[in-house]
């Protein structure tokens, strides 16, 4: 009957709004599909990687934020502060975070991901690298991370940090992963 068909020509052009808008809403969070693979600093061992290609880039939508973790190394927190070889203050999470964004933004900048190992803040560990550099060794080399967990590649580096006082093993720190917990640098 004429109401029937009306019923149902006004519900497939409902559905077909509610399908635009849902579309809408999607690009206005994930924007448009990247012509690249990006990678965004969160802090100094922790990135956030939108690749070119998911599911929703068929859609014409951009792809979710996946985060990172830098396999093996543990750098100081955004906010953490460390004392130079004189006692000064100094924010070594910054510097942490500030020399990755530097790596991050060189053009040969890449991450090899392994998303069979995903710590307990669902962040995939990978092994970056710029300039054919493995970007973890560099910062422990920099005195601005640790070597962390049961991977030990990067000991001989942090070794070598701490005995030629790079980084924050010119002063005094307090390692990341007790940061975490609470403890602070002590006035000395």
């Amino acid at each position: 009957s004429w109401m029937a068909r009306m019923r149902t020509r006004t519900i497939l052009l409902l559905m077909m709004l509610a399908l635009a808008a849902a579309w809408g809403s999607a690009r206005a969070v994930l924007g448009a599909p990247g012509a690249t693979n990006r990678y965004v600093v969160v802090d100094g061992d922790t990135l956030g990687f939108i690749p070119k290609d998911c599911l929703f880039a068929a859609a014409g939508l951009g792809c979710p934020e996946e985060r990172l973790r830098l396999e093996g190394v543990d750098a100081f927190e955004s906010k953490q502060t460390c004392s130079d070889a004189m006692d000064r203050m100094w924010d070594c999470g910054k510097a942490a975070t500030d020399r990755l964004k530097e790596l991050v933004a060189r053009p040969d900048f890449s991450c090899q991901i392994d998303p069979a190992f995903v710590d307990r803040r669902s962040r995939e560990f990978s092994v970056c690298f710029a300039g054919g550099r493995d970007v973890g060794a560099t910062l422990v080399k920099e005195g601005l991370a640790f070597s962390y967990g049961p991977d030990t590649r990067y000991l001989p580096l942090e070794n070598e940090a701490k005995a030629a006082r790079r980084g924050a093993w010119a002063g005094r720190f307090v390692r990341p992963q007790y940061w975490r917990l609470g403890a602070r640098l002590s006035p000395e």
